[in-house]
């Protein structure tokens, strides 16, 4: 039987994406209750009861045996929720593997009658789902699924009241909060958990804000959240924690996703006259300054027109590994908002730098374990290697068409190469593995 796609059968006469030039393109549904969840690379979004492909405005209902669908990774693995009980209208997390829904079940403590779970989010390859699960009414710990053992890892801490998992990496590691606060109260600490689920506060000191989170990990370790109102970046690495400034107008500010090349989205939010939660999208990047900048200021700047009904973009709640896709929903309740997807078309890695025939680089071996060879029609000047936090890391003058760059002392992760050629700068990524 289905529950939830009937609304969603309704979305295929949907508002069309306004374009600008190259091909920046902006989504909105206009259908209630569309927000959207997550995106991958090719543009696959999913929202709720539904899956929406961006490159051909197409929805498709999700499949019959499924009732919700919450995260989403480049192989269209897919983390979400089928039935434990139908007649009952009990449910289970579950996730969808090489096209199959999988169930994951319950805690063996659990009463499924009495209790709930969360599902959040996959890891890129596919092994890993988590989410937050009770045992009882009020007990909640994290769950982690092995989707290739199909090992359900109960994570409590006797340190904790609670525990949720938002993220999970390819080697298992989470990120997410743990609540110290005893008694009914609350106080949410930005965690991340590791492969052996031991729990390590992000930053160490506890903050005084009641709720925090590290709400997204990218392929280099870097996490971002919220901490105290602000948004953080916190590079597990090189052990750097960095809060920014909340946008002007607004009380608090979170990130809630960062992409592999280091662009963080996530929203501001205050209250408006009435009490009512108002949000903006923001977006970071270094190439755009200092500090998160709307996300409906670097769009209008570029020509697309947001189509937003209180000119308010509201939550951006993930942007696909790739940095090209931002997904989200507009300034309302998440259950009623309507759903954007906005496509950037590489836009931030090439607003501080002009691009032109990013293809005259070569680079090889790519991916590479240390050295990537680096080749030109014109002479390189120089080149830089720039982390995910736009930092340049190495650093050379050339003066030759070709040379060799070390990056064995680098972090694993993804790197952005910039030669300059004339005076003119290209760019292009390279992967250390």
């Amino acid at each position: 039987m289905k529950h939830f796609n009937a609304l969603f059968a309704l979305a295929t006469v949907c508002a069309l994406p306004s374009t600008l030039s190259a091909q920046m393109e902006f989504y909105r549904a206009s259908t209630f209750g569309s927000r959207f969840n997550d995106v991958n690379d090719s543009g696959l979004a999913i929202s709720g009861g539904g899956y929406f492909d961006f490159p051909t405005l197409t929805w498709t209902d999700i499949e019959p045996e499924a009732t919700s669908t919450d995260a989403i990774n480049n192989a269209g693995d897919v983390a979400g929720s089928m039935y434990f009980d139908e007649p009952n209208f009990i449910l289970q997390p579950a996730v969808r593997k090489n096209g199959v829904w999988i169930p994951i079940g319950w805690f063996p403590e659990s009463n499924p009658q009495e209790s709930s779970f969360t599902t959040y989010g996959i890891s890129p390859n596919g092994t890993w789902v988590v989410g937050q699960m009770s045992i009882g009414c009020c007990d909640y710990g994290t769950f982690r699924y092995n989707t290739d053992t199909q090992v359900l890892t109960e994570i409590f801490d006797s340190n904790y009241v609670a525990v949720a998992g938002y993220c999970v990496t390819n080697d298992g590691t989470i990120g997410g909060w743990a609540d110290d606060e005893a008694g009914g109260s609350t106080h949410r600490i930005p965690v991340y958990i590791s492969p052996d689920l031991q729990i390590t506060q992000v930053p160490p000191t506890p903050p005084v804000n009641l709720t925090n989170a590290v709400s997204a990990i990218n392929a280099s370790s870097v996490m971002v959240g919220d901490e105290d109102g602000h948004p953080f970046l916190f590079d597990q690495a090189t052990n750097t924690f960095t809060t920014f400034d909340i946008p002007a107008g607004y009380t608090s500010a979170t990130f809630t996703s960062i992409s592999d090349n280091g662009i963080a989205v996530g929203y501001a939010q205050d209250f408006d006259d009435f009490g009512g939660l108002i949000r903006e999208a923001i977006i970071y990047h270094p190439s755009l300054g200092a500090q998160p900048v709307l996300l409906k200021d670097i769009l209008l700047d570029h020509g697309v027109d947001i189509n937003a009904p209180t000119d308010r973009m509201g939550t951006a709640i993930a942007i696909s590994p790739d940095g090209n896709y931002v997904a989200g929903w507009d300034d309302g309740a998440p259950f009623m908002a309507y759903g954007w997807v906005a496509y950037l078309d590489d836009l931030l890695m090439t607003t501080a730098v002009t691009e032109l025939n990013p293809a005259a680089i070569t680079l090889s071996p790519n991916p590479t374990t240390d050295k990537v060879n680096i080749s030109a029609p014109e002479v390189i000047e120089n080149v830089d290697v720039l982390n995910v936090n736009g930092q340049v890391v190495q650093r050379r003058a050339l003066g030759t068409k070709t040379a060799v760059l070390d990056l064995s002392d680098l972090n694993p992760g993804v790197y952005t190469i910039r030669a300059v050629c004339k005076g003119t700068s290209l760019v292009k990524r390279v992967v250390k593995n």
